[in-house]
């Protein structure tokens, strides 16, 4: 497969992410993904757009370039929110019972999970996400 390029251009708010979470559904219709790999971008796509319209204080719209190739598939995010290099995020510790479960707070060890690799760079006061998805 020859590697293809497609940016989705996202208002940073609620309705954004579900129209854009639609747009990327549609995209991905195009392709032969396994339903793992395909699930896994959703997954990420929506975890990264969500903490950045949530916790972001982003004032422009969010630019994620996505790029499907044979072995991974490239998500790169852009927004002009709070720096947040999300690599040295350290998750809460894991609940001694269920007393203790909170909600939320979890997205960012999964979208590390699913990863490959994942950097982090912040150019001309915009952060810029790059995380990888493998495609099998």
């Amino acid at each position: 497969m020859v590697a293809s390029r497609h940016v989705l251009r996202v208002p940073a708010t609620l309705a954004g992410l579900h129209d854009a979470a639609g747009s990327l559904s549609r995209l991905l219709e195009t392709r032969l993904l396994p339903d793992a790999a395909r699930y896994n971008i959703e997954l990420v796509f929506e975890e990264v757009v969500l903490n950045i319209v949530r916790h972001g204080q982003a004032t422009a719209d969010i630019d994620v370039t996505i790029t499907f190739d044979d072995t991974e598939t490239i998500l790169i995010f852009e927004d002009d929110g709070v720096p947040f290099n999300p690599r040295d995020y350290t998750p809460r510790p894991a609940p001694a019972s269920l007393d203790e479960v909170q909600v939320g707070g979890l997205g960012i060890a999964l979208v590390k999970s699913i990863s490959s690799r994942m950097n982090y760079e912040r150019p001309n006061d915009r952060n810029r996400l790059l995380v990888a998805i493998p495609a099998r």
